[in-house]
């Protein structure tokens, strides 16, 4: 009989101490961080992905903020993605530009250089201005009552191609003005080839 109790408590404190294991284990899966996607959906990428190709300069636009200013947070992100296309557009069209004035000898001052330049940048800023969005999504409303959206613009190289030449056109430098149908077509071959790197 003596045995027997010994051999019951022994079951019972085995069972009292494997419970508490249990919990142990229990709390401790508990306190391990859960990481979430920070992209609604369940996709790492982000939502409106659009991407350089050779007909198109492309940016997706973000913003966040309060879920009840939704109409702000879509001016906001298209501005975003406007900046960033303009960008692109600025680096790729001012190198050719300063290869153009260095195969026409132009250069004899830097003024037709700086000119130029600057009348295509307002010519990039023009049509940067003129986009629409090809995407816009909202993610869901977080615990603060915050949103992010996302808006994906697509900007057509032969129209910045077309806009750069007519510019170039209307130079008085008559080597640019003959030229320039041929600059017109270099460029928006070389345009074709730019990526973001």
């Amino acid at each position: 009989m003596k045995e027997m109790m010994i051999m019951a408590c022994t079951v019972l404190c085995a069972g009292v101490l494997l419970t508490g294991c249990g919990g142990n284990k229990q709390v401790a899966k508990a306190q391990t961080p859960q990481y979430t996607n920070p992209f609604a959906g369940g996709a790492y990428e982000l939502p409106c992905s659009v991407y350089d190709d050779e007909e198109n300069f492309a940016a997706t636009g973000i913003a966040s903020g309060s879920s009840a200013r939704k109409g702000a947070l879509q001016l906001t992100a298209l501005k975003n993605g406007q900046d960033i296309i303009a960008m692109k557009m600025q680096h790729a069209v001012e190198g050719e530009v300063k290869s153009f004035f260095e195969s026409v000898g132009s250069n004899q001052g830097t003024d037709v250089d700086e000119q130029t330049i600057g009348g295509i940048n307002n010519i990039i800023m023009g049509i940067v201005n003129n986009t629409s969005s090809c995407c816009e999504m909202f993610s869901g409303v977080d615990a603060k009552g915050n949103v992010e959206c996302y808006v994906g613009i697509k900007i057509s190289k032969k129209k910045i191609a077309d806009a750069v030449a007519d510019n170039l056109s209307q130079n008085k430098k008559e080597e640019i003005r003959n030229r320039a149908e041929e600059f017109r077509k270099q460029l928006a071959e070389d345009l074709k080839k730019y990526k973001e790197e």
